[in-house]
């Protein structure tokens, strides 16, 4: 049912804050630090969901299966992490998701709640805030600042 292929997992946060200060001390090199720094960190969490995938895989399917009984297949076609405004110690993630059924196929926005850094890099808590996300049909704001 789930399509046990990840997408690139990406993160928008310290980096891309910490670059234009880098600047000044380094020049148009410190930009491409910045953006080095955020995507270091999105590695990590894609290790973390990656080492806890089978399991992931099994809770985001029961989710599915409850909320969406109609659905045949589901492919994530997008995991995007962004740092929460005025706590980049926690992040949340904006999670594509698309579903088809003999009859139809849609897509989906959803929003998790915002996890701790850390624990996002080490953990599967990314599995969990995404299920949660999608039982609790947090569909995408229009504006994700």
């Amino acid at each position: 049912m789930v399509n046990s292929e990840l997408p690139k997992v990406t993160y928008k946060g310290r980096g891309a804050a910490a670059g234009p200060m880098l600047v000044g001390a380094m020049g148009p090199v410190g930009i491409a630090v910045g953006f080095a720094i955020d995507e270091g960190i999105a590695k990590e969490i894609g290790s973390a969901l990656k080492e806890s995938q089978v399991q992931g895989e099994k809770e985001l399917a029961n989710v599915i299966a409850e909320q969406f009984p109609e659905a045949s297949s589901v492919k994530m076609l997008s995991l995007d992490f962004k740092a929460q405004r005025g706590n980049d110690d926690f992040a949340f993630a904006t999670v594509e998701l698309r579903f088809r059924s003999k009859e139809d196929e849609w897509q989906l926005c959803l929003q998790t709640n915002p996890g701790d850094l850390s624990a996002l890099k080490e953990a599967s808590l990314g599995w969990s805030l995404i299920v949660e996300s999608i039982s609790a049909n947090r569909v995408c704001k229009e504006s994700q600042d």
